[in-house]
């Protein structure tokens, strides 16, 4: 109820709440990501598994997924786009599939590190670099915890 004379709703407090505040954190990372990456006209997720591909031709989509905590169904489906888009190739390797960036991923290379590189510089000014750093070992740490 609210106008004159109400009584304020009473809200909840979420604050103290890691989950809340983990996922409202990854909201606003994912915007900005997503801004930056797409200056480039592509996902963040897409540039991280073309980072990995592109530093690790012939990489199984088994060890991209553990290398970026991302499901191996979520992989294929990234995979399938990148493919669609002509930025990497499989090649199956008996019953193991084997990823190639192409060679015009590997001329967006430098553009990916950029908007990987402005991602970053814009949070790190935000949060300010220690609070940036401290976050990002603590993070890894209860990540490692959780698994």
């Amino acid at each position: 109820m609210s106008g004159p004379g109400a009584k304020p709703e009473k809200q909840e407090d979420f604050s103290h709440c890691l989950f809340f505040s983990t996922s409202a954190l990854s909201r606003k990372l994912t915007e900005i990501a997503e801004e930056e990456f797409g200056r480039i006209g592509m996902a963040p997720s897409h540039g991280f598994v073309l980072l990995v591909a592109l530093k690790n031709p012939g990489i199984q989509p088994s060890e991209i997924a553990r290398q970026l905590s991302f499901k191996p169904s979520t992989i294929t489906r990234f995979l399938d786009r990148l493919e669609h888009l002509g930025l990497v190739e499989r090649k199956l390797q008996g019953r193991t599939a084997q990823i190639f960036p192409t060679s015009r991923a590997k001329k967006m290379e430098e553009s990916i590190r950029g908007a990987w590189k402005a991602l970053y510089q814009r949070y790190a000014r935000s949060l300010g670099k220690e609070l940036e750093q401290n976050l990002t070992e603590q993070i890894g740490v209860a990540r490692r915890a959780l698994d």
